[in-house]
């Protein structure tokens, strides 16, 4: 069974999974850097070249290649929960957790974000409050949602992710 990560850009999905992939043994897969990795591109580049439907299609390739894999910890792009496919195929065999900030640790983490997210790049934080919250309700289809605020930690929301996992996965 898989711990699979969603939530919005900044939400920390790529730390909290290095953190779990550490303390549970398991491979961390982003699946970002797996997109990157095939196309030989950044994301910024994929967007640029070729637009988010393309990206999307490359995303949801990414994601149907390690829904089945076991005892890994998949990080997603922060828009792969928009296709119902993806949520899909993750739900196979992994159990969706959401990473769901207050919009204020979003407001915080925006400035270094921009820089490599191209959905962040050159807008009024009211454009992507407007995106954090149109996407609440995909966010919303996911199997649990782990509340963060400023204060909140990788390692307190791994702790309560590994607790939620290790009940369900008697």
């Amino acid at each position: 069974m898989n711990i699979v990560l969603t939530g919005f850009m900044a939400s920390g999905k790529t730390t909290v999974a290095r953190v779990l992939g550490e303390r549970l043994g398991y491979e961390v897969i982003d699946t970002d850097k797996l997109i990157e990795d095939g196309a030989k591109k950044t994301i910024n580049e994929i967007f640029a070249l070729y637009g988010e439907e393309y990206f999307r299609r490359l995303e949801n390739e990414a994601i149907k290649n390690v829904s089945d894999f076991d005892n890994k910890v998949i990080a997603t792009g922060g828009g792969a929960v928009l296709n119902p496919d993806n949520v899909s195929e993750l739900r196979k065999n992994g159990i969706i957790f959401n990473l769901a900030p207050d919009f204020s640790v979003i407001e915080q983490r925006i400035s270094d974000a921009s820089k490599t997210r191209p959905l962040m790049q050159g807008q009024e934080i009211e454009a992507i409050r407007e995106r954090f919250i149109s996407r609440q309700k995909f966010y919303d289809n996911c199997d649990y949602k782990i509340h963060i605020g400023i204060d909140t930690t990788p390692d307190m929301i791994a702790d309560r992710i590994i607790e939620i996992f290790s009940e369900k996965n008697r």
